[in-house]
C-alpha cells in the first residue's frame, strides 16, 4: 500500500511584479487507502487580487518539480491539448478551481507546483509537498536487509575463526595491546569506514571468534564513538558502496580457489560484503523518511521535552539504522530554527543510544563474550547520555553556554556538542575499562555454557556418500570442539577449582550423545554403494569419533582427581606443580590444533599436534622421575603429588587420542597410526 502524507505549504505568491492573480491551495487530507494514486486530486482556486472573485477559464500549469510522479486530468476539468511536456495545463471551472490527479511512482518526496500567469505575464505559484511511502516494501526490505545483515555477520565470524588461528590472534592483541591503542584503532577504523555501527559489528565478530578479548573490545568501542563524530568532516568515503565488489571478490575466492584457506578468506570477504549490503538495504529504504517533513515535525514536537527527545532520537536512529543520518537531520533542524540547541542536544544523546542497537543485532546468535561486547557499547552510551542530559537540562548552565561559545552557527554548535559528548565520555571511561568489562560479565554472565547436541545430520544426503561424508566431517569437528573445551575446563578445574564440575559432566554427556548420533549416521553409510576410497575413509571416521569421545572421558578422571586435593595447585612450588601447568598448556594447545586440523584439514596443524604430543610424553616422564626421586629422598608418599601425577597421566592419555586424530588427517583419512590411550 502506498501512503501519502501531504503538507500544505502556507504559501505566498512569488511576485516578480504585482500580480493580479492569487493562487489558493485547497486543504487536503489523504487517508492512505489508495494503491497507486493520491486519494483525492490536488486542487487550487484562482482568484483576482483586485475583486477577490474566482477567475474562470484561467490556465493553470501543474508540474512535478521533484520526486517521481505523473499528473493526469481530474474528472470534470478541461485540459489544454497543447499541454506542456513537463506537466499538465488545466483550465479553471466556474468556481475558479483547477484539479489534477497524481499517480505515484517510486517512494520519496514529491513536489508539485501550480503556476498561473496574469495578462501581463506575471506568475503566481502554489505548491504541494508530500511523501510517497510503500509500507509493504519498507517492511519487506527492512526484514530482508536484517536477514542479509545477520547472515553476513555469521559468515564473517565463523570463517574468521577458522582461518585466523593463533597468528591473527597475536597480531590483534598487539594492535590493541592496551586500552589507548584500542581506542586509537577504533577511532581510526570508524573514521575510515564512516560507520561506528560497522566498527562495532566487526568488533563483536572478533570477540565472537575469540580474536579479541572483551576488555580490548571496550577500548575499540570507545574509539568508535570518537571516530563517528568526525565522519561528517571527512571526504565522503562510504565503504558500503563497495558491498557488491566485496561480495563478488569473496564469492570468486570461495568458489574458484583450490586453496582451502583462500576459500575461507573469500567467505570472510563475502560475509563482510553481505553485512554492508544488509546495512545499506535497511538504511536505503528509509531515505524517504529521513528527509521528510513528518520526521522533521516529529523531532520538533519532541525536542522541547528532554525525556521524549532522547526517546525520539533513539527510536529514529534504531529505525533508520544510521546515527550519522539522525545527527545530520538534527543539525539541519537546528540550522533552520525549527528546534533549539537544547532540544537538538537531547536528540543527539538519544541518537547515541540508538546507534548501539546495531551491535546488539550483531550479537544475536553469538557467544556470551560477543553479547558482553555489545552490552559494553550500550552501557557506555546510555551512562554518558544520562549525565550529559543532566548537564544540558539547565538552558543557561555551564555546559550549554560552553557549547554556544564554540560557534555562532547553530549547526556547528550541534556538531560540536556531539563531539564533546563522545570525547569527554571516552576520557571519563578510560580509567574504568576493566571495571566496565567486569560489569558486562555480571549483566551477561559467561557461566559454563553446555553445548546442546545440535548436530546437523541430513539423512537425505546418505544416498550421496560424498556429501554425507562431508557432512560427517563438519559435525565431527563440532564434536571435537565440545570435547576439547570440556577436557580443558576439567584441567582448569583440577588446577584451580575454576568452572563447575556439574557443567563439565554435562558437557561430557553432550559428547556421548554426539558420539551416538554420529556413529549411527556413519553406520548407515555402510549400506550405500561406496567407492574404494570412501570405504577406507569410513572406518577412520569411526575411529576419530571414538577418539574424540575418549578425550572427553579423561575430563571425568580429572574431576575425580580434584577431590583428592585442595586450593590452587599452581600456587604451590615444586617441579610437579610446574609440570602440571606445562601439561595443561600443552593439552590446551593440542585441543586447539586438533579442532583447526579437523575444520580445515590443515596438515601443518596436524603435524604440530604430533610435536606437542612428544612434548607431553617428555613432561610426563620428567614428572614421574621427580616423584620417584621425592619418594627415594623422603621415604613417604605425598597424596597431592600423586594426584598431580595422575592428572598429568590423564593429560597424556587424552593427548594420545588427539595424536591418533592428527595421524589420520596426515594420512589423508587412512589409518597409519596405532590406536593408543585408554
Amino acid at each position: 500500500m502506498k501512503l501519502s502524507f501531504l503538507f500544505l505549504s502556507v504559501f505566498s505568491s512569488i511576485l516578480l511584479a504585482q500580480s493580479t492573480l492569487n493562487v489558493q491551495v485547497l486543504d487536503y487530507i489523504d487517508h492512505g487507502d489508495s494503491e497507486k494514486n493520491l486519494e483525492t486530486p490536488l486542487s487550487v482556486v484562482i482568484t483576482s487580487t483586485a475583486t477577490g472573485q474566482p477567475v474562470i477559464d484561467q490556465q493553470v500549469h501543474f508540474t512535478v518539480s521533484g520526486g517521481d510522479a505523473d499528473l493526469v486530468p481530474a474528472d470534470g476539468f478541461y485540459t489544454i491539448e497543447e499541454e506542456s511536456a513537463d506537466g499538465l495545463v488545466v483550465q479553471t471551472d466556474e468556481n475558479g478551481k483547477a484539479s489534477v490527479i497524481v499517480e505515484l511512482g517510486k517512494m520519496g518526496e514529491v513536489h508539485v507546483n501550480a503556476t498561473v500567469s496574469d495578462s501581463n505575464g506575471v506568475p503566481s505559484v502554489g505548491s504541494f509537498d508530500f511523501v510517497s511511502l510503500d509500507v509493504k516494501a519498507i517492511v519487506f526490505q527492512v526484514l530482508g536487509g536484517l536477514a542479509v545483515f545477520l547472515l553476513g555477520m555469521q559468515m564473517m565470524s565463523s570463517n574468521l575463526q577458522q582461518v585466523a588461528g593463533n597468528k591473527m590472534k597475536s597480531i590483534l592483541r598487539t594492535l590493541t595491546a592496551n586500552r589507548f591503542m584500542a581506542i586509537i584503532a577504533g577511532a581510526f577504523v570508524t573514521a575510515l569506514v564512516q560507520s561506528s555501527s560497522a566498527t562495532t559489528v566487526i568488533t563483536v565478530g572478533f570477540v565472537n571468534s575469540a580474536l579479541m578479548s572483551l576488555q580490548q573490545a571496550v577500548g575499540v568501542v570507545l574509539g568508535a564513538n570518537i571516530g563517528t563524530t568526525i565522519t561528517g568532516q571527512l571526504i565522503a568515503f562510504k565503504i558500503t558502496k563497495y558491498a557488491f565488489p566485496m561480495i563478488a571478490l569473496g564469492f570468486a575466492l570461495s568458489a574458484f580457489s583450490k586453496n582451502r584457506k583462500r576459500q575461507m578468506w573469500g567467505k570472510v570477504i563475502l560475509g563482510l560484503g553481505l553485512l554492508f549490503l544488509g546495512m545499506t538495504t535497511m538504511s536505503g529504504i528509509m531515505k524517504p523518511l529521513r528527509g521528510s517533513a513528518p520526521v522533521r515535525e516529529f523531532f520538533t514536537a519532541f525536542g522541547s521535552n528532554p525525556i521524549l527527545a532522547i526517546i525520539a532520537g533513539t527510536l529514529v536512529t534504531v529505525f533508520v539504522q544510521s546515527s550519522s543520518a539522525t545527527v545530520g537531520l538534527t543539525m539541519t533542524l537546528a540550522g533552520s530554527g525549527l528546534i533549539g540547541l537544547q532540544g537538538a542536544i537531547f536528540l543527539v544523546l538519544g541518537d547515541n543510544i540508538g546507534t548501539t542497537i546495531t551491535a546488539q543485532l550483531a550479537a544475536i546468535g553469538s557467544n556470551r563474550p560477543a553479547k558482553q561486547a555489545a552490552m559494553a557499547h550500550t552501557l557506555i552510551n546510555v551512562i554518558g547520555a544520562i549525565y550529559f542530559a543532566l548537564l544540558a537540562i539547565d538552558k543557561d548552565g555551564f555546559f550549554m553556554n560552553l557549547v554556544r561559545r564554540t560557534s555562532s552557527d547553530a549547526m556547528r554548535q550541534v556538531a560540536n556538542a556531539h563531539t564533546m559528548f563522545n570525547v569527554v565520555n571516552v576520557i571519563l571511561f578510560i580509567p574504568f575499562v576493566p571495571a566496565l568489562a567486569k560489569l558486562c560479565k555480571i549483566i551477561v554472565p559467561s557461566g559454563d555454557d553446555v553445548p546442546e547436541p545440535d548436530l546437523i545430520l541430513d539423512s537425505n544426503l546418505l544416498s550421496t556418500p560424498v556429501l554425507a561424508l562431508d557432512n560427517l566431517d563438519r559435525e565431527i569437528a563440532k564434536m571435537a570442539g565440545v570435547s576439547g573445551k570440556g577436557v580443558c575446563k576439567a584441567a582448569e578445574h583440577f588446577l584451580s577449582g575454576k568452572h563447575s564440575a556439574k557443567r563439565i559432566l554435562a558437557m561430557e554427556d553432550t559428547v556421548d550423545d554426539m558420539q551416538r548420533d554420529l556413529t549411527i549416521y556413519a553406520s548407515h553409510l555402510f549400506k550405500e554403494n561406496l567407492s574404494s576410497e570412501q570405504s577406507l575413509r569410513l572406518p577412520v571416521i569411526l575411529h576419530t569419533i571414538n577418539d574424540i569421545e575418549r578425550v572427553s572421558d579423561h575430563a571425568v578422571n580429572m574431576l575425580e582427581a580434584r577431590n583428592r586435593i585442595e586450593g590452587n595447585v599452581l600456587e604451590s612450588e615444586g617441579p610437579l606443580t610446574v609440570a602440571a601447568g606445562q601439561a595443561f598448556e600443552t593439552l590446551k594447545e593440542m585441543a586447539e590444533q586438533v579442532k583447526l586440523a579437523l575444520d580445515t584439514h590443515d596438515l601443518k596443524a596436524a603435524q604440530k599436534v604430533l610435536v606437542l604430543e612428544g612434548r607431553m610424553n617428555q613432561i610426563e616422564e620428567e614428572a614421574k622421575n621427580n616423584y620417584s626421586a621425592s619418594l627415594a629422598t623422603y621415604g613417604i608418599a605425598n597424596l597431592t603429588g600423586l594426584a598431580i601425577l595422575d592428572f598429568i597421566d590423564y593429560c597424556e592419555r587424552a593427548c594420545d587420542h588427539m595424536k591418533n586424530i592428527a595421524q589420520s588427517i596426515i594420512g589423508g583419512g587412512v589409518w597409519h597410526g596405532v590406536e593408543s590411550g585408554e
